[in-house]
């Protein structure tokens, strides 16, 4: 394939340029198509799906790739039998090998096993989920499932919608080698997780037959294979009493596990004569087996109280996992030593520091009692709003109830707070659609929204918002239901679910309204501003924000987003005002974040006026800022206006070098839009330099981006760059053509401010064609709109009626 000729060709140099006439020939030899920069250009988009490719003036570069997700669990370092079941499934070259047998007989050790010695073969990496289809609770969505693959995968801006989700997928798995392990699954948990790429190998384990794919059907161990397993735990006695332990745990691999950990701490013999007795919890049958039930009663008596107690309530845990501090919150003591016996007993598995409960004794634990979960709870909600309010202070939280006095992490540090945070996810997400219709469910739902906004886990963050949604509507609390749409509303706007975002503000605000809650109006408004902006409604959302404001004169936020609404309607003035004002507001709160984004904002201003100085001098602000909390989005969009204050400046060679060095940062965070802005930036400095040919191909591969991301600044950017290429290169009719979408998607979008040089560029392809009634006019209108939107520099150039109106800058 031509793609895979252009990824041997770029991997020949990584982390260098590959000239363009390299690569051609390269792929297609004496065979060049008639426009091969053209082809090349094509392929190159299509390979970026899956890699990082950067263009440079002389051709192409592959930034190497990072190295692939390794999310495979350890192997059992005394894993036996199965040799012929391996031995089948390393010679398959099946697609999806099913691994299938009933509970128990070790599915899942099989299945890792295998994939720590099929891993090697897929240098991508190796992804893993347990679904957790057949545990108590709720399993995992294949929403949230493919979103934790994405993640893993590189995917920063993760879609909500599950056909998004599974597109984005295929995408990234088409033309990659990777390893994907699907634990404890049903079949209709599995479709969405199949890759696209004829590369990767998926293992799925089940208790239900799977005859779609190539199975390895397993039941329990025969006699040699349950002597091997307890030789090799070190189990004495004669080979008789080792056959008849194997038989009264049913040869089952979990029950031999477990008996061999009692076995340690006392004579076979003896442990035998419990074994065969009749005094079991005769109500606590495991799926019907009499054989495991007495293995798990024994285990379990031959704990201490403190011990039996806790596995008692790890029991409940709704989540897939839990930490020791989880452990001690639930038990009311230290849980470091109980937790360390029911490991020792294998009736708790150990996972880094992770510890959790195979699916039967789950079930065990559940039936032994039914404690209550609410110090667990605690342990939640406190931690999370604790660390919530590290990681973002700025934002407002539901008040903390009453709780248990539980383990409180000091999560100060942000490091901390995240750490924390990503580690307890997965488990604080089943709380929440554990909890049903108790305030639990909005309270901790709300707890993580900062983390939530942030850290781009929307699949968790609308269904924890729709399950606490829910829980208000159940229980008429209109105060929760508000706080719930807001949340939503936030979710599908951070997703690009523009209309869903809509229909959850507009009600939050009528809620609000009739409650009499000015705060939480406040607040909705500023969101319900945000999304009309981001709708192209940027009158409709400037009233939104004046409303809040109204309210809440010192809301940061309403400030921070008239700002940016008046840098693309104008006056540009007023977007100045605004964010002097945030920057004195995030001073007065201690927002670190708040006067980062405001310098920025001056900056971007600034350029915009073409005040080059002022400008400069905001550079400077934020060289004395941590820029930390702004994250490394910020990082790419400070180089681009750099970029662009270099071109007013009229140092094209320094707009180039930034440019080029915004479009890296980009990349490097996932950022479609900044990257798309870089692209732009570079095109209009290599126009500045005279190479009309070279800008080109920048100002169509941000127009790729801007499509497919809805970027509509990008867009009406690209579009006026791309006219003034083809105006220089003499193809005026094309020229004609993009400069007049540009227009129109400036109008259409109320980007009053980039309307100008777009009609100052179309002025000049009328020039250009010889229609000087036309470029006049055109040339007439942008002059008014430069004066009403303050574009300084560009009315001081549109008011000369000779020479250039369009120069190398948007």
């Amino acid at each position: 394939m031509r793609i895979d000729a252009l990824r041997r060709a770029l991997g020949a140099k990584p982390g260098q340029p590959v000239s363009f006439d390299e690569l051609i020939d390269a792929i297609w030899g004496a065979e060049r198509p008639a426009n091969p920069k053209s082809a090349l250009r094509n392929l190159v988009q299509r390979l970026r799906a899956t890699e990082q490719v950067v263009t440079e003036p002389s051709g192409y570069r592959l930034v190497p790739r990072k190295p692939g997700p390794r999310q495979l669990p350890a192997d059992l370092p005394d894993f036996v039998g199965r040799t012929g079941e391996i031995t089948a499934a390393l010679a398959s070259r099946a697609p999806v090998l099913a691994i299938t047998g009933p509970p128990g007989v070790g599915k899942t050790s099989l299945a890792i096993h295998l994939a720590h010695r099929l891993s090697p073969r897929f240098a991508d990496g190796q992804l893993h989920v347990n679904l957790r289809a057949f545990s108590p609770g709720t399993p995992v969505t294949p929403e949230q499932a493919v979103s934790r693959f994405l993640r893993a995968l590189g995917a920063d801006d993760i879609p909500v919608s599950l056909d998004a989700q599974t597109a984005l997928y295929h995408q990234l798995t088409a033309d990659r080698a990777v390893l994907i392990v699907v634990d404890n699954a049903t079949r209709d948990l599995i479709g969405p997780l199949l890759p696209a790429g004829d590369r990767c190998r998926v293992i799925v384990t089940s208790r239900t037959d799977l005859p779609e794919f190539e199975q390895l059907k397993i039941g329990v161990f025969d006699h040699r294979e349950a002597q091997d397993l307890l030789s090799h735990l070190r189990i004495g006695g004669s080979h008789g009493e080792r056959a008849e332990l194997a038989r009264l745990c049913g040869h089952l691999p979990l029950a031999l596990r477990i008996a061999a950990a009692n076995v340690v701490e006392s004579h076979l013999p003896d442990y035998l004569t419990e074994l065969r007795g009749d005094d079991r919890l005769g109500a606590l049958e495991i799926e019907g087996d009499a054989a495991v039930r007495a293995t798990f009663d024994l285990s379990y008596r031959a704990q201490s109280a403190v011990a039996q107690r806790l596995f008692r309530l790890l029991g409940h845990v709704p989540g897939p996992d839990f930490g020791v501090a989880g452990a001690t919150a639930l038990l009311g003591a230290d849980a470091t030593a109980p937790l360390g016996q029911l490991v020792d007993a294998n009736l708790v598995q150990r996972n880094g520091d992770r510890y959790f409960l195979h699916d039967l004794l789950r079930i065990y634990a559940m039936r032994l009692g039914e404690p209550s979960l609410d110090r667990l709870h605690d342990y939640y909600l406190v931690n999370a709003y604790a660390a919530g309010k590290a990681l973002h202070p700025e934002f407002s939280r539901l008040p903390l109830p009453p709780h248990e006095s539980v383990p409180e992490h000091d999560l100060s540090d942000t490091p901390d707070a995240l750490s924390w945070l990503d580690a307890e996810r997965a488990s604080i997400v089943a709380a929440i659609l554990a909890a049903a219709d108790r305030p639990l469910t909005w309270l901790l739902t709300d707890a993580m929204r900062a983390y939530f906004y942030f850290h781009s886990h929307l699949v968790e963050w609308v269904t924890t918002a729709r399950a606490g949604l829910r829980a208000a509507r159940n229980r008429g609390d209109l105060n929760a239901e508000v706080t719930m749409r807001n949340a939503l509303g936030l979710a599908h706007w951070r997703g690009g679910q523009f209309a869903e975002a809509l229909g959850e503000f507009e009600p939050a605000v009528a809620i609000a309204r009739d409650l009499g809650d000015e705060q939480t109006l406040s607040s909705v408004l500023t969101n319900l501003g945000i999304v009309n902006w981001e709708h192209g409604r940027l009158t409709e959302a400037a009233d939104a924000l004046r409303e809040s404001l109204a309210i809440e004169p010192d809301s940061a936020p309403a400030v921070f987003n008239l700002s940016g609404i008046h840098m693309d309607l104008g006056p540009l003035d007023l977007a100045v005002s605004y964010a002097e004002e945030v920057g004195r507001l995030s001073v007065a709160q201690n927002i670190p974040v708040g006067r980062v984004f405001a310098a920025g904002h001056l900056t971007d201003a600034y350029v915009l006026i073409g005040d080059v100085e002022s400008a400069a001098a905001q550079f400077d602000e934020i060289d004395r800022l941590d820029l930390t909390p702004a994250g490394p989005a910020f990082a790419a969009r400070n180089s681009d206006t750099l970029a662009l204050l270099d071109l007013e400046r009229g140092d094209f060679a320094a707009a180039e070098a930034h440019a080029r060095r915004s479009i890296e940062l980009a990349i490097d965070c996932g950022d479609p839009k900044s990257e798309a802005d870089g692209h732009n930036s570079l095109g209009f400095a290599l126009s500045g330099q005279g190479r009309a040919g070279d800008a080109s191909p920048h100002h169509q591969e941000a127009l790729g981006l801007c499509h497919k991301v809805g970027f509509l600044r990008g867009e009406v950017d690209a579009l006026i760059g791309l006219a003034a290429c083809l105006r220089v290169s003499g193809h005026l009719s094309e020229a004609f053509e993009h400069a007049t979408k540009a227009v129109a998607a400036a109008e259409r979008g109320q980007l009053r401010v980039r309307e100008v040089p777009a009609l100052a560029e179309l002025a000049e392809v009328h020039r250009a064609m010889g229609a000087a009634e036309q470029a006049d006019e055109c040339r007439s209108r942008a002059l008014e709109l430069a004066r009403v939107t303050g574009r300084r520099s560009w009315e001081r150039r549109l008011a000369q009626r000779s020479g250039s109106w369009s120069p190398a800058t948007g």
